[in-house]
Order: structure tokens, then sequence, then C-alpha cells
């Protein structure tokens, strides 16, 4: 039976039983880096984002404030030290053992997420993953403008993502396994030769279902 060249892995709730854009600010607010009534913009883009409504650059205004005016090498120890806080602890075990699984049959493994490449970074790193495609944040003079410096990678994005990594290292989407929660994984699942829904939300559960997708759950 053929197997995948390329394993893409989702991040938040595929990976990790955390929520990488909420976990941030919840240690920004710890680390007295962001004002008092921050959870309650979170919960405001949650809602938003649950009903596909997000405004992308309100959400990326508020959601990078704090980047604003600091250097990379300023934010790295933050960054770090939120991933030994709110995610190294929330890797699903299952998780490591499907990506381990997935490396020993001689394929790639990448994540592929909405949240941006400098929160998702320490997490590829920690599970040795081959690549990590998320939108990079824009860096101007030094310093983090708080701005994308290219193209959302959450929803469609995904899949142009997706077929660039596939364009660069000779293979077609066709080729690719996807593993992913959310219902905006839609876009990507359809693409991809191999899709499976990892602890699917009730929508994509359903679609999943509709579709003859794998479905996989992690305890």
């Amino acid at each position: 039976m053929e197997k995948p060249a390329v394993y893409f892995f989702d991040m938040d709730f595929t990976l990790q039983d955390n929520d990488s854009d909420v976990s941030w600010k919840q240690f920004l607010m710890g680390e007295g880096l962001a004002p008092a009534d921050t959870l309650e913009q979170v919960d405001y883009y949650f809602a938003q984002y649950q009903r596909g409504e997000l405004q992308l650059d309100a959400f990326f205004r508020f959601q990078l404030a704090e980047f604003i005016g600091r250097t990379p090498a300023e934010m790295a120890p933050l960054l770090e030290r939120h991933f030994e806080l709110y995610s190294r602890p929330k890797i699903y075990p299952a998780a490591r053992e499907l990506v381990a699984q997935c490396r020993s049959t001689g394929g790639k493994v990448v994540v592929l997420t909405s949240t941006n490449r400098s929160i998702a970074a320490p997490l590829g790193r920690y599970l040795a993953m081959d690549d990590v495609l998320a939108c990079r944040l824009e860096v101007r003079d030094g310093c983090y403008t708080g701005r994308l410096a290219d193209e959302y990678s959450g929803g469609p994005g995904k899949v142009n993502y997706a077929t660039a990594y596939c364009r660069r290292h000779g293979y077609e989407l066709a080729q690719t396994a996807y593993f992913g929660d959310g219902i905006y994984d839609r876009y990507i699942l359809e693409a991809v030769g191999f899709p499976t829904a990892v602890n699917p939300v009730p929508a994509l559960r359903e679609l999943a279902t509709q579709r003859g997708w794998n479905i996989i759950d992690f305890n």
C-alpha cells in the first residue's frame, strides 16, 4: 500500500491539548506584559473565529501587540518559556507516538498550523519535526512590527503553504497526509491524499464521517 511522502500535522488540539493563541496571552498576563482586559479580548476573538467571522487585521493587531518594537532576541526567551509552561506539558503522548510512527515510514513530518511561526517553532524543534509551516512575523529595522510577513496560514491558506512545500520538494498534494481537528482544516483535508481528523470538533467529525476520512481520538 502506498504511504504518504509527507505527513502534515496541525498543532493545537492535534499535537497538543492547548490553544496556543490563547495560552500565549495568558502567559503574557502572567509575565505582566499584557493589559488586564486581555482575556476578555481573547474570548471576543475566539467567538468570532467560531462563527467564521474572524476579522484578521484586528485580531493580529491584538494578538501581536506585545511583539511590536521588540527584537527577535528579546522575544526568544519569552517564546521558549511559553512553550515550556503551556505547550510541552500538553503534548499528547499518543501524538508523539503517531509522529514517530509516521517518521519510521521514511516520510517527512511537518507542522502546518495557523498559529504564527514564532510561537509554533519551539514545539517543532522539541518534536524534531522536519519543518514548521506557519505565517512569519514581519521584522523591520530589527524589530517586530506586529504584522504578518506573508499569507495567513489558516483555512485555505494551509493549502497554499502545503502546495508550496510540495513544489519545493518534488511532491504532489495527493502524496501527502494531513492530521487536524478544526472545521477550518476541511480545506487542506479535502486537498491531501490521506486525510485524518484528529480529536475533531463536532462539525468536522460529521464531515469526516460523510467523506469517509479516517478519524482518531487522543485520550
